[in-house]
Parts: C-alpha cells; structure tokens; sequence
C-alpha cells in the first residue's frame, strides 16, 4: 500500500485470497466434484438443469431426474395438475377433462380442433386417454427451456386459484418426495 492506496499487484492478490476463503468456506470444491460425479455416473438427461437445480433447490435431492428428465420438484408439480384435471380419479384424463380444465385456466382462447391436436400430441397411444406418463413425458418437451421461475408461474396458472378440501393445490406447499421406479 502507497498512501493507503492498494498497488495494482496486491488488489489481485487479495481479490484471489477472498475468492480462496469463499471457495473453501463453502465447500464449493466439494459440491462441484459432487455435481460433476452426479452428472457423470447418473445421467442426468439434461444435466445442465440437474446442476441448477442443485444448487437452487431447498433440497439438492430433489433435483433428481426421471426418465423424461423431470426434477423430482417439477414431477410433483406437473401430477398435481395432471390429478386435478383427472376429475373422475380413474388415473387417466380423457379429452373432456382436458376440454374442461383448458377452458377454465386459460384455454379458452384454443378452438376444438386446436385442443383436439394437442390431445393427439398427449395421447401417444392412441387409446383416447391420457396417463400420467404421457402427461409427464408431453409436459418434460413443452417444458425443457423454461427455467424453474418460467415452470412456477406455468404450474401456478393451471392450478385452482382457490384451494379446497380436496384441491391438489394443498400438496404443492409440500417438499415433494422423490421414488422414482426404474424405466
């Protein structure tokens, strides 16, 4: 220090130490290694959201991916809506509850024809009802690039907005937990 101004060499030098003492507060050499192994032996299928989620969610375990590379967190969210649109509780939603949540969270702008296509697109067995895996696998491509704000403010406009007794609603303030079947 000249006169209590740093030289150009020791603002470096200091900059690097406080970069050092924040790394190794925070492990971050640790939890990268972590990530990186997840990454490389689980497979995420898409490995950069894995890591945002990692280091975004309340609990990094949530960040697991299922086989469509869906978070355990956006899973439970998309099921939740897929349970409130399943009006009959029969496991799977036919195009009249489709038709019947679309117009009343914001598809009402779709013609028939328009929701038909879309059903089509849902429906990949052709059997004119939609599981919950082919919700999970259409919603993981509508989905792939918004980012966890964008899939908030989605699933939260496909949900009622007032929760009742039976609304799947209530199960979204819950950290999802995340068992994922092989396959």
């Amino acid at each position: 220090m000249a006169g209590g101004v740093m030289l150009p060499g020791a603002v470096e030098r200091s900059i690097k130490q406080a970069d050092a003492e924040y790394l190794e507060k925070h492990h971050i050499k640790a939890l990268m290694h972590q990530i990186l192994t997840d990454v490389v032996t689980g497979k995420p299928k898409d490995p950069i959201q894995y890591i945002v989620d990692v280091l975004t969610l309340e609990n990094p375990g949530d960040a697991k991916q299922d086989n469509h590379g869906l978070s355990c967190t956006r899973r439970e969210k998309l099921l939740v809506i897929f349970q409130q649109m399943d009006k009959d509780k029969n496991g799977t939603v036919d195009f009249r509850e489709v038709q019947q949540h679309t117009s009343r969270y914001g598809g009402a702008a779709l013609s028939e024809a328009e929701l038909k296509e879309i059903f089509k697109d849902l429906d990949t067995t052709g059997d004119t009802k939609i599981s919950q895996e082919e919700f999970l696998a259409f919603f993981a491509r509508a989905v792939f690039n918004l980012d966890n704000a964008e899939f908030d403010k989605m699933c939260t406009e496909m949900l009622d907005d007032e929760p009742t007794d039976s609304s799947p609603w209530l199960e979204i303030g819950i950290a999802p937990k995340c068992i994922y079947v092989n396959g």
